[in-house]
């Protein structure tokens, strides 16, 4: 009984501290499927529509390197990390990279 008390408070420690790191950002993968001035819409890779709302304080990185929102097209694969801010999705860095095919 000791046993499984320590493992479940070890395991909600580790859950803790993975949520701390990520400081409560949300991650949204998948590709662009429409992009406007103020927003990405993401086809995840669970096939689901999601919209982000893009800030002047989102950051852009194409390839691991500096980039811009018109760097951003439709069809590129992302990575988004966003903030639940009243209500809405908010971009704080969208990491990209174009589709290749083979």
């Amino acid at each position: 009984m000791k046993r499984r008390i320590l493992v479940t408070v070890l395991l909600l420690s580790c859950i803790t501290l993975i949520a701390r790191a990520h400081e409560g950002m949300i991650h949204v993968m998948g590709v662009v499927t429409a992009l406007s001035h103020k927003s990405v819409t993401v086809e995840t890779t669970d096939k689901k529509s999601v919209e982000v709302v893009l800030a002047d304080t989102t950051t852009y990185e194409k390839a691991k390197k500096a980039a811009t929102r018109a760097d951003l097209k439709i069809g590129d694969r992302v990575v988004i990390h966003a903030m639940k801010m009243k209500g809405v999705l908010q971009a704080h860095t969208v990491q990209f990279s174009e589709v290749t095919t083979h």
